[in-house]
């Protein structure tokens, strides 16, 4: 007996999937089931994450915090400004990357700082440059974009990160096969 078919019978209550099978089977199912919301209930993290996995579950996540409240926004803020300032290695910039774009908000330009900075520390020229693109991509208009990278240019001249757009058009060149003319 599968794991999921056991979630997606104790998620959906579906008595006529357990008619059919063995008495033993049906036990079976029924434990996991039990254990599995047993699990989803005593969970502490700030979204239901489990207990066990310390990196997860304590971060923000967007419907944790209240868009209306400054007090959430602070602590997003927080949160991932001493995230980002501690980053070991290009896995957890990146995720930190991920769970600040995925959210509903545009991070502030301090967040935006210290990721570049991380980007920068981990020698991820990429990463720094596709950071501004997100942003760009995640701002409302232009306007706000160019707000950002006004109160960014500093540090972005410090450690010579460019704009995409600054980074120009490359021709492809490829090498001529017989089977290509």
């Amino acid at each position: 007996m599968s794991r999921l078919f056991a979630s997606a019978v104790a998620r959906t209550g579906c008595r006529a999937a357990l008619a059919n099978l063995k008495p033993a089977t049906t036990a079976r199912v029924g434990l996991i089931a039990r254990a599995m919301s047993a699990s989803a209930t005593s969970s502490s993290g700030p979204a239901g994450h489990s207990s066990l996995d310390p990196t997860i579950a304590n971060f923000p996540t967007a419907h944790d915090l209240d868009p209306n409240t400054k007090n959430d926004y602070d602590k997003y803020v927080s949160y991932w400004r001493k995230h980002f300032q501690s980053v070991e290695d290009d896995f957890e910039l990146e995720r930190g990357l991920n769970h600040i774009f995925a959210t509903d908000w545009v991070p502030s330009a301090d967040v935006i700082a210290d990721a570049l900075r991380a980007a920068r520390a981990q020698n991820s020229f990429a990463t720094a440059v596709r950071t501004l693109e997100a942003l760009q991509s995640k701002t409302h208009n232009d306007k706000q974009y160019q707000q950002y990278l006004q109160e960014l240019r500093p540090l972005l001249d410090e450690l010579g990160i460019p704009e995409k757009k600054e980074l120009g058009t490359f021709a492809f060149v490829r090498e001529k096969r017989w089977w290509m003319e």
